[in-house]
């Protein structure tokens, strides 16, 4: 009987060690990793100025932080990516706001929807 409630107790402390592991990987990609965010999800503000051009970049849904942002040059494309991660103290969910040089850029990309072209 004491060796039951031994393996009983080992298995109970094994199931809620496991949750536990689960619900943290789960809140770890919510919250820290996130997913790709694509054009449909940004709302972007854009002004011209020269050869740069400034950027101001919100997500449309509400409780989304944007994090994670990367810039490709692709020929004369500039290519930018964001992750979106659920708000905390972590990722607040502030604007993202940034100025690009469009020396030999032609055309940028925001989440694969081009948000700017120069017209020669």
């Amino acid at each position: 009987m004491e060796g039951s409630l031994k393996s009983l107790t080992r298995t109970i402390i094994v199931c809620f060690c496991v949750l536990i592991a689960a619900a943290l990987g789960f809140a770890v990609k919510l919250f820290v990793i996130g997913e790709p965010a694509d054009g449909t999800q940004l709302y972007c503000r854009a002004s011209w100025e020269g050869e740069a051009l400034e950027l101001q970049v919100d997500s449309v849904e509400s409780a989304v932080a944007l994090r994670g942002w990367s810039f490709k040059r692709d020929g004369n494309t500039l290519l930018i990516r964001a992750r979106k991660v659920l708000v905390s103290p972590l990722f607040p969910g502030e604007t993202f706001v940034t100025a690009i040089d469009l020396d030999g850029i032609e055309t940028v990309s925001l989440g694969g929807q081009i948000i700017f072209e120069k017209h020669s």
